[in-house]
């Protein structure tokens, strides 16, 4: 079965095109700068391949035609025909508290993402142009929506509730939600595997460490706590989001700059973090570089970030009564030796040690600990795509199982065209589907 996973950006495509449940890598790519003067395309196969290629993509739906036809392409081997894709798995970050697992889309979904688009105003809704666009493209595939923040549906009210009056939870459903999570079933499975232990008996600290930071406490196959929140503002430095700060600076901000709203939420998100600490660099191999040369506002960027992390694993360590692996991921916690050292530095009275020389000489994936270490320490190259494509796969074979019990037993026919209204629009097009099969 081929199973095809989007991720789409604002001005992004990244795709990547999976035979399962082998997990062969048939294809992957990416088109960057959509709607720009020159959009920029990469694209592989076994076969063919091409880096950073101009073209002239005007539009989302343009590009998702362009990998299509290269899919498609005698010249790539990929496939013969887009009718050879069985599924579309989507990212969709934020789906707040509508949903708790993955999901065929249909019309239901849908309104539901749209309901939680001001949620990730960032993620969300190019996620869900790409969504639309390919429900049309691939008209009678099955979409399937793989939601970043249901990793942490099992986190607790104390944990997800924030102080303010309960009414407004209750109307609006002001809580924490969390993210990352695709990156953190990843991680979290990687970790099992690699000490040989059912995650039910674990206590992990996971560290997402990117231009988007998270961490979260994973305490016998749940998130205990995690620290970004009702929005991806909240919880560790960022690229250029603040983190964690007192609310009372943004009214402060307001008066004193006299600030809008849209003002305000710019410089949260936009202007803070690394940037607004070193006053100029956002990317951090450009703050890393800084330290090394002893750049007084790369350093003061540099180790606030660091100190941040530090306390958030000490609170978690507390919040889960012990710990006994921690595993870095993301393009800074899988890339930056310097730092993964600084954050793990002065933590021996947790039993967690690091192996300077194993840390600094790593290459890809890796334990880092040393073999005293009563908490074993990794980095793992995170592999989203993988996770959007089994989640993909077990629904779209789940339900084609229901469809060949359903074709020899009519008896069953009538509850699956009940249970397949969550799927489709409506009846009309339930009943074909299942005339179909």
């Amino acid at each position: 079965m081929k199973i095809l996973v989007i991720n789409s950006g604002s001005t992004s495509i990244k795709f990547k095109l999976f035979d399962m449940p082998h997990e062969v890598v048939l294809s992957y790519g990416k088109i960057e700068n959509i709607g720009g003067s020159s959009s920029l395309v990469s694209f592989w196969t076994k076969r063919y391949s091409e880096k950073n290629k101009s073209y002239n993509i005007p539009n989302h739906k343009a590009g998702l035609n362009l990998i299509i036809d290269k899919l498609s392409s005698p010249q790539t081997g990929a496939i013969k025909d887009k009718s050879e894709i069985s599924a579309i798995g989507h990212r969709v970050v934020n789906i707040g508290d509508r949903i708790s697992s993955s999901a065929i889309i249909d019309d239901r979904v849908i309104g539901y993402i749209e309901d939680c688009l001001e949620l990730a105003p960032l993620h969300n809704p190019p996620n869900l142009i790409g969504i639309k666009i390919c429900m049309e493209i691939f008209d009678g595939t099955a979409n399937v929506a793989v939601f970043d923040n249901v990793f942490h549906k099992d986190m607790p009210a104390k944990a997800y509730l924030y102080g303010i009056p309960y009414d407004y939870y209750e109307k609006y459903r002001i809580r924490k939600y969390g993210f990352h999570g695709i990156a953190y079933t990843y991680m979290v499975g990687r970790v099992s595997k690699l000490l040989k232990k059912d995650l039910s008996e674990l206590k992990i600290v996971a560290l997402m460490l990117g231009g988007g930071s998270s961490i979260t406490a994973y305490k016998f196959g749940k998130t205990v706590d995690t620290s970004m929140g009702f929005t991806p503002a909240e919880g560790l430095f960022m690229s250029t989001r603040s983190g964690d700060m007192d609310p009372a600076i943004i009214t402060y901000l307001m008066n004193k700059e006299d600030l809008n709203p849209m003002e305000i939420d710019e410089i949260i998100n936009q202007k803070s973090g690394l940037l607004g600490l070193s006053r100029k660099f956002r990317e951090f191999k450009d703050i890393e570089k800084g330290v090394l040369n002893g750049d007084p506002d790369c350093i003061r960027a540099f180790d606030s970030y660091c100190y941040r992390i530090k306390k958030y694993i000490g609170s978690y360590v507390a919040a889960m009564d012990g710990i006994d692996a921690i595993v870095f991921g993301g393009g800074i916690g899988e890339n930056s030796s310097i730092t993964r050292e600084a954050i793990l530095d002065g933590l021996d009275y947790f039993g967690i040690k690091i192996d300077k020389i194993k840390n600094n000489n790593l290459s890809g994936e890796g334990i880092i600990s040393l073999a005293e270490s009563k908490v074993a320490i990794f980095v793992v190259n995170v592999n989203e795509e993988i996770i959007i494509a089994r989640e993909s796969y077990n629904l779209v074979k789940g339900l084609h199982q229901e469809m060949e019990a359903a074709s020899k037993d009519p008896l069953f026919l009538k509850d699956l065209q009940d249970s397949m209204d969550s799927f489709k629009t409506s009846d009309e097009e339930t009943a074909k589907m299942i005339t179909d099969w």
